[in-house]
Order: C-alpha cells, then structure tokens, then sequence
C-alpha cells in the first residue's frame, strides 16, 4: 500500500480507509501519539475510563515536555496557559478540541514495515492494570504490511491476556522504540460478558509510516471520525479543524486534565519559528475555506466565536506589537503623535493593561507566574512569523497553490546547518539554521528601535523637563516607560539565543519584574499627562472668551491683562431728560455693538448649563468663574430694563434699551474698544416702539440666571426674578418685533414672538412653582406651533431664532407630555443621523454636523449641549451614545 506523498493527514485517512472498509461500530475507539510522545503507564486506563460514556466521542489529555524548563522556556509556555487555564473553562463551554496550541510533528515521512520478528516481539501477556474496569477489551495487532483482507494472518495476531505485572504503555514502548505513530482501536465489549476477570484489547494497528496526524495524546470514536471524512486534509492543522467539524456535527468531547503522556518541543530558534508558523497558516487556511467557523450553521454563534478566536488571535497579535513598538518611536523622533494622550486614553490603557495581565497571569499555582507571563512575551517574539504565515496563505489562495507542511525537528535530529557555513558565519547555539529568514532580524530591529527611543526620550527630558505652561513632560516618561517595556521580549530572546542555562533563568526573573514595574509606571503617566481635550479645561476658556469682551470697568485680576476700562460712557438718554448709565455687558457682532436681544438669549444658555451640570463646573473649579461670567451678562441685562423712570414725582413709561452703537460706525473702526471715541447711540423699545421678542428673551434670561445663581446668592437671584416677571408683563402688553424699530434687529431677526413668550414663561414657572406660567407656556407655545411655525427655515436649528426645541425640553421636565418627549427625540436623533449630506442636518467629511442653510457653528454647540440635556432629562437609556456624539462635535 502506497501513501500519498504529498501531505501526512490523507496519509492518515488513507490507512483508516483501508483498516476500516466495512461499517464502524460505535465501541470502537483510535488513540493517536505524535512520534515524541511517550504514554505512561496508566493512560490507557485513564483515558479510556472517560470513553465508557457513549455520549463522549472523544476525550483530550493535556501534553507535557522534559526537555524545557517552564522557568526559563520563553516559547513553549503558552501550553500552560492553554492546558491548565483555558481548555478547562472552554471544556465546560463544550469546546472540542483534537488537542492544543502545541502540537508535534515528526521529521521523517517515510514507509516502513513491521517484520515477523516484530509481530512475535508483541506476542506474550499484556495487562492493563487497572482493577476497575468492568468491560473486556480484545487485542488485535495489525501492521500495515499485512492486507486487511488476510484473516488469517490476523487470526495469527490475536492474543489471550492474562494477568501480569507489565503495563501495556511501557510494553508497547519498549516493543516498538522506532514507532513514530501509533492508533489504537478498541472494542468494548457490554457488561454482562463472561470472565470479568480477563481483560482483553482490540487494537487495531500500528502505523510506523505515518509521520503525524490530528494532534496527539486524545482518544476518540471511529464512528465520528468516519462521519467527519476521517481526519481534514484543507488544513496543515488537522487537529483544529477536526474538532470544529466534530462540534460542528454535534458531538461531544471531555478533557482529562492529567499528563498521561511525555514529549519533547523544539529548542532551537528556528524550529520554533517554523512550527508557530506552521499553526498559524493552519489556522489561517481553515478560515479562508469553506469550513470558516464563522460561516458554519451547524456551530452556535457562541462556538463560532470562540473557534473564530484562535485564528484571530494571529491578526490582533500582527498589527498590535508593532504598532505599540513604532508608536512611541515615530512621536520621540520625528514629532508626530498618533495618539491624543487624554482621559478617554488613560482609561482604556488602563482597563486594557489591568484586565489582560489580570487574564493572563491567573494562576493557581505560584510557580505558574513567571511561564505564565512567558505568553505574553512569546506573542510579542513571534508577530513577525504570523505576519508572514498570513501573507503567505493569502498569496497561496490567490495563486491557488498549496500550502507546504513543514514539520518541526527535535533535539538530536539534524538541523541541517552546513558545518563549512558555520565556519565562516558562527551562528548562537540556540539559534539553528535561519534558512535566510528574517524573523530574528526582525527582533533585533525591534530591539534597537525601543532602545532609540528610550535614549532620545531620557535625552529631551533632561534637556527640558517641563512644557512652557510649567507642567513637567509627563508624555516623554510614558514614552521611555512604553519603551523599555517592549525592549523586554527581544532582549530575552537575544540572551536566549546564546544561553539558557542558570544565569538566563535569573535574567527572566529580572525582566518579568522589570517589565511589571514598567508597566505600572507607564499606565501612572497616562493619567498624569495633562488631558489633550481636558473638557474642564476648555470649559475655562470658553469662559474666558466673555471675559475678553467685557464692556466697562473690567476687575483688575482677570484672565485677559490685556483688556482694560473701555464703553465708560455709553449711556441712553431717558424720556425724563436724564442720562442713564449703559455700564457693562459684552461686545457683540465682531466689534463693540452690545446688543440686549442676543445678550439675553447667551446669559439664558450660560444659566441652565450651569443649572444642569453644576457639578462639571464643580469638578473642574470653574464654579465661581461661571457663577461670575452669568452675573455679568444678567447684571448689564437688568440696567438696559429701565422700569422706574419718573418726572417731578410722576412715572413715566419704561423703556428697554435693544441696542448701544452705530453699526455702520462700529464696523469701519479696527482699532481696540480701550481706544474707541466713535459715538455709541443707544436704540430702546418702549410702548410706542414695543418689542415683544426682545423683552420677553430678556424676562427668560434674567428667571434662568434666578434659578442658577441662587445657591450662590438669593439676594440676587431674587432681585432678578422680579425684574423678569416685569418684563415677562410688559412683553405682553408691548406686542411687536423689535427689528422693526432697531438696527441690528435686520441682522439677528426673530421670526417669532411667541416661541420667546413661552420661554420666559416656563423659566419663570421653574424659578417660582407658579402653575400660571406653566399653563401660559403651553398656550405661547401651541401659538408658536400653529401660527408662526411655517415660517422658521429650520425646525431643527437651535439658536436665538428658534428656541422651540429647547421648550418641547423644558415642557416635557415639566408636564411629562409625550408629545413633547417625542419632539425632543426627533430633534437629537436627526442632528445624530450621520448619514445625512444634505436636508435640515447635514454632515461635512469630517462627520461634523451642521444646520442648513447658515451651517455656523453656534448651532452645532447648541444641539451638541440640547443633546446632553435630553440625554439626562428625557431619552431613556444610552446616555453614553448621546454624550460621545456631543463630545465629538
């Protein structure tokens, strides 16, 4: 019988086609070894204790190796984690697996043949030993020179056992030393057989010719085995990809967490790199077949990820250890950060460093700690050879050729250097022939650029610890920290190239140390580095622009030194024939016009964002500052509502001041307001001149600043109050639009007054509980909808123009109104609809969202701040969504 030389596993599958032609019988069972493995004595008794259960089609024992020291192996650790820490846990997922992370291949793929001699070698009594066993085995012992159809010949190899002092793992051993490959079948026979006493074996065959199988050290049914096509020939990982298609045709499986069995792992360098690769295209090439878990319906989603898992664990591994060796190195040397170093960061960092180490360095054992940390070094040694093994397999697909088994030598097998090459290039003793690849290079690359980038690091922060703002470099400590941290990994690998004796096993015990300390240190500077987007930080400065354009007799300790005393003498002359000071406020419209109308409505967002998120100004202690910035704004407010005139002991009508400057004037003057002689006219509303819209935005915003400022002084807060039910009556006497009478008005128009009636209304409702101004809101506002709603270009657009939005909010905190509830809903969900490029809401290419058809930024602001509102007060879940979609406008 020829076997086929172009791959070992339809070698595999070609033999159990010829020793099973006929139909399977559910009893029957194959265990399979890799050549290195040697069983001890109990495994078989072991293993197939397990097996008694009919529903258990195959049972996986864990492999271990006496040729590497767990405390200095910086390879082969990953065993551990897999056959002490995860099999387990994914065993009781029911995850079927022919065996794990580590699977052994021998070196020959050659043909040989039993002899008679070795069919008499096994004759004699073979013992299981093992007391417990209530079922009788019958041995069979076949070789693959004699046909399966010679019954007589097979008649010839049933042996009778009887009871003996041998075991049948160290016969067997020491029967066949030069076996490379062993199946063993047996029938188990029902309990009621006679002669409990005798135990008997069915052993099917062994197979010297083969070279290597699914995996090693499991048992399994032939039944399933047959119903699967016998063991996969699309895969170099057999092992993987049997199991899945096992699971997939709803098998079951155990795992005996017990070394029943011995072997060896390669040692030299370049026999590791070739068997990770060798996993990796395995892995790679079950994914891009047509057995892709991820498309397999006979897998639960559950089972489909988890087997998807193995496989991608090679890509996140590919693109996450050089991204984070090159990071650090490309923002140290050529000044570029590809990473905003801010809280979201630290966060993350945090979470990710603490979770995965916490992961992965669980153990039970405290001699596991330092194998255990070997994975994580192993995953940053071999990034290179999975990068190679995936392109390799992608080029094998496209090109449709086949993928090479290249199989894994052991110690003392030739390593096929050339003794005349190494005379002349003397290559480490732990290194083998590289075969001209890269993959070490590749490390001591690795290597040098982390050391580049720790030394330039240590250079800039002595040379300049500290930024120009005063606070110390903390971004140059994370990068040496990063640094020093990925030296580690090739450094242990290019100690181990040239030693692994004592004196490597302590160099291991330093850097796992090193490494944590490192580690710790690193995650520290991501929260000591200053936030790049410190939102406490930006609060501040935006404070600070209204500082910058105060009017009038500005403190003499402030954030702008550079702003003085300006406007000192604007002032409007009342019907009384006095001059009444206009002292204060903000310069508006780019120059130094103030403006009471637009004043209003910035004074009223300025209250409730400081009514809603207190708490933010608190944290970020800008609490006084914003307290301050509100009062300034309500306090000018209050001097342009002149409401107490009077002439020889009579009232006289009150008067609101709109607007103080020329607009013509302001904007031909580019000088500062410090040095301004130009005239400032002062433009005011009366009964004869009403302005509904004006008034009635100004009424809201000093009831806003009434209910924001209380806490810091109800003195005030009450004289505002009082000013804004004033005005709030006046507004609904004096019926008008104040564009009508003032300049600025064609500028900043309002195309509604009721909206504004409706919103000085509910303010007033929140700052004193009375139900009237609740009741006249809604009525103003279903005014709004049904008289003026036609004529707002924008439904969606949130500014002085339109504050309809901000009361279908403020209504619906108030009443609990699903109408208005849904109104807020429409309004976040179309400002959030990313996919819009044209309508009410579009986006630009940068994703920022924009209101048609002016597209200014205030609007953006606005909804990005409605949205936090609505997030808080109104939608029912996922306040995180709504906040990130604010934050990153």
């Amino acid at each position: 019988m020829r076997l086929p030389a172009h791959t070992c596993v339809s070698g595999a599958t070609h033999a159990c086609l010829c020793f099973y032609p006929c139909c399977l019988l559910p009893v029957q069972v194959m265990v399979v070894f890799d050549a290195d493995m040697v069983a001890k004595p109990n495994f078989f008794t072991k293993i197939l204790e397990v097996m008694l259960d009919d529903d258990c089609a195959l049972c996986l024992t864990p492999q271990g190796f006496n040729n590497v020291d767990a405390q200095s192996d910086i390879f082969n650790n990953l065993n551990l984690s897999f056959w002490e820490y995860m099999l387990p846990g994914t065993d009781a997922l029911g995850y079927i697996a022919c065996t794990g992370v580590v699977r052994r291949a021998a070196a020959a793929m050659h043909r040989s043949v039993f002899t008679a001699t070795g069919y008499d070698k096994l004759q004699g009594n073979l013992l299981l030993g093992h007391s417990s066993w209530a079922r009788k085995l019958q041995l069979i012992v076949n070789s693959a020179a004699v046909p399966w159809h010679n019954s007589d010949k097979q008649k010839g190899l049933i042996h009778g056992l009887s009871t003996s002092s041998h075991h049948l793992p160290q016969k067997l051993c020491r029967t066949l030393p030069a076996c490379r490959l062993c199946l063993l079948t047996a029938k188990l026979l029902p309990r009621s057989t006679q002669q409990p006493s005798h135990q008997f074996v069915n052993a099917l065959a062994w197979l010297p010719w083969l070279s290597v199988t699914a995996g090693t050290n499991f048992c399994l049914r032939c039944y399933p085995l047959a119903d699967c096509g016998w063991f996969p020939s699309f895969t170099i990982t057999e092992d993987y990809a049997l199991g899945m298609l096992m699971k997939a045709k709803g098998y079951k499986a155990g795992y005996l967490n017990e070394y029943l069995a011995i072997g060896e792992a390669p040692e030299e360098i370049r026999n590791i790199f070739r068997q990770r690769s060798r996993w990796c295209k395995g892995q790679m090439q079950v994914l891009f077949s047509r057995y892709c878990p991820l498309l397999d319906t006979g897998l639960t989603l559950g089972m489909r990820l988890l087997y998807t898992s193995v496989t991608w664990c090679y890509v996140t591994n590919t693109l996450a250890v050089p991204c984070s060796v090159l990071v650090p190195f490309i923002a140290l040397v050529f000044g570029v950060y590809p990473l905003v170093l801010n809280r979201d960061f630290a966060l993350a960092a945090t979470l990710f460093y603490t979770s995965s180490t916490l992961v992965t360095m669980y153990c039970t054992n405290r001699k596991h700690m330092k194998p255990l940390w070997f994975c994580i070094v192993s995953c940053h040694l071999l990034w290179f050879t999975y990068a190679k093994a995936q392109l390799n397999v992608l080029w094998k697909k496209v090109t449709k050729k086949t993928v090479v088994f290249k199989s894994t030598k052991k110690k003392g097998e030739e390593d096929g250097r050339d003794a005349k090459k190494r005379r002349f290039c003397a290559l480490p003793q732990n290194v083998g022939d590289m075969e001209g690849t890269l993959d070490a290079w590749v490390l001591v690359a690795s290597f040098s650029i982390s050391m580049i980038t720790a030394i330039v690091g240590a250079f800039q922060m002595i040379d300049r610890p500290y930024t120009a703002q005063g606070d110390f470099r903390w971004f140059l400590a994370l990068s040496i920290f990063w640094s020093v941290y990925n030296m580690i990994p090739p450094a242990l690998f290019i100690f181990y190239c040239y030693n692994k004796g004592q004196l490597f096993e302590d160099f291991c015990s330093f850097c796992m140390t090193l490494s944590f300390m490192v580690g710790i240190g690193g995650i520290v500077c991501t929260w000591l580095v200053p936030d790049d987007y410190n939102l406490g930080q930006v609060l501040n400065v935006s404070l600070q622009f209204f500082e910058a354009q105060r009017s009038g007799k500005v403190p003499r300790i402030s954030n702008t030194p550079w702003r003085g005393n300006s406007g000192l003498w604007d002032s409007v002359l009342l019907p009384n024939g006095k001059n009444y000071s206009l002292l204060g406020g903000w310069y508006d419209d780019g120059g130094m016009l103030k403006l009471s109308y637009t004043t209003a409505f910035t004074v009223s967002m300025l209250s409730w964002a400081y009514h809603e998120f207190k708490g933010g100004y608190r944290s970020s202690g800008n609490v006084d500052f914003g307290a301050n910035t509100i009062r300034w704004g309500a306090d000018y407010l209050m001097k342009v509502s002149v409401t107490n005139i009077t002439s020889a002991g009579a009232s006289m009508q009150p008067i609101f001041v709109a607007q103080v400057g020329d607009m013509a004037r302001d904007k031909l003057y580019w000088g500062s307001p410090e040095r301004s002689n130009i005239p400032r006219p002062a433009t005011y509303l009366s009964a004869a001149r009403p302005g509904t819209d004006a008034m009635a935005m100004t009424s809201a915003a000093l009831a806003s600043a009434a209910v924001a400022i209380q806490e810091e002084s109800l003195q005030v807060a009450d004289v505002y109050l009082q000013k804004a039910i004033v005005l709030y009556q006046l507004a609904q006497r004096w019926r008008g639009y104040y564009a009508k009478y003032v300049e600025s008005g064609k500028v900043y128009p309002s195309v509604s007054m009721y909206d504004d009636l409706s919103y000085a209304a509910i303010w007033i409702y929140i700052a004193t509980g009375d139900e009237n101004y609740l009741n006249d809101a809604i009525v103003f506002y279903d005014q709004t909808v049904s008289a003026e709603g036609h004529v707002n270009p924008n439904p969606y657009m949130f500014n002085y123009e339109n504050v309809v939005p901000a009361l279908d909010l403020l209504l619906y905190k108030a009443t609990k109104d699903q109408f208005y509830k849904k109104n807020v809903q429409d309004f976040v969900r179309t400002w959030m609809n990313t996919k819009s490029r044209t309508g009410d809401i579009f986006y630009t290419p940068k994703n920022l969202a924009k209101a048609y058809p002016y597209g200014t930024l205030q609007h953006t602001a606005n909804a990005a701040f409605y949205t936090m509102v609505a997030a808080k007060n109104v939608m029912d879940s996922k306040f995180m969504l709504y906040a990130c979609w604010a934050r990153n406008q």
